[in-house]
């Protein structure tokens, strides 16, 4: 049976990394694309040529068809997509730049449903072909979307980062409904990133683990979620955020 192939949209600055480790230890061909050229660069250091490389733009029409077209031609289909779209920087409602603010939608909320019309095309198509040896009998293809904790949470401060990402995540659970008829599958992994650890400096208090999630168990929530033993998963957001919602007041931990 061929290895399952992976495209991995964006890398954010450790998840991506990691996320494309765990992949190739279970065995993935795995394909990253992001306009950045030194996390890119950084990935050839710990991956080699273990993983396709592509310096592009992720939240353009154009740039997911190259995508697609450069994974086709490596590896001659596509099974499963996971897109880390990037977080703005600080902001606050009443200095919005709204022109701005218009763009960066297009640029994470359009280009999430892009990213679901692009390759979902080709997830189905790939099915009803018999030279695909893939085991393709619970699921077509899968997307992931790796979110921050804005997607279900709000923090002042942080207008433009909340509303993007509870869009996007407004995308996975629509797109999830959309595609289940084509055996397509759409989730979220909603993170309290390893960048959070950082900006907050009260994270011990208001977190039971006290600490934001690891790239590493991002990446192996990430594993699992392409994973046709999980085909049964669709429209869900799986939260990695140390107990944080459950708690009410602050978490006394002795030092």
């Amino acid at each position: 049976m061929e290895k399952p192939v992976t495209l991995i949209i964006g890398l954010g600055q450790t998840v991506g990394e990691a996320i494309a480790r765990r992949l190739l230890d279970d065995h993935h061909n795995v394909v990253a694309v992001g306009p950045d050229q030194r996390l890119l660069d950084d990935m050839q250091k710990t991956t080699g040529d273990k993983v396709t490389l592509h310096h592009g733009a992720t939240n353009t029409l154009l740039g997911l068809r190259n995508a697609l077209a450069m994974t086709l031609e490596t590896h001659g289909h596509i099974d499963n997509v996971i897109c880390i779209p990037s977080l703005p920087e600080e902001d606050r409602l009443a200095d919005l730049d709204m022109e701005q603010f218009n763009r960066l939608l297009l640029d994470t909320v359009g280009a999430a449903a892009q990213s679901l019309r692009v390759f979902s095309t080709e997830m189905a198509a790939q099915r009803e072909d018999p030279s695909n040896a893939v085991d393709r009998a619970r699921q077509a293809g899968s997307f992931t979307f790796v979110l921050s904790l804005g997607a279900v949470m709000s923090q002042p401060g942080w207008f433009s980062e909340s509303v993007t990402q509870h869009a996007v995540l407004g995308v996975v659970k629509a797109g999830a409904l959309e595609l289940a008829e084509d055996d397509i599958r759409v989730n979220a992994i909603v993170a309290l990133r390893p960048r959070a650890e950082g900006r907050e400096p009260w994270l011990r208090e208001r977190t039971p683990f006290g600490r934001p999630a690891l790239a590493e168990e991002i990446a192996e929530t990430a594993l699992f979620l392409t994973n046709p033993a999980s085909a049964i998963i669709t429209g869900e957001a799986i939260v990695l955020d140390g107990g944080r919602r459950q708690l009410s007041g602050l978490f006394s931990r002795g030092e």
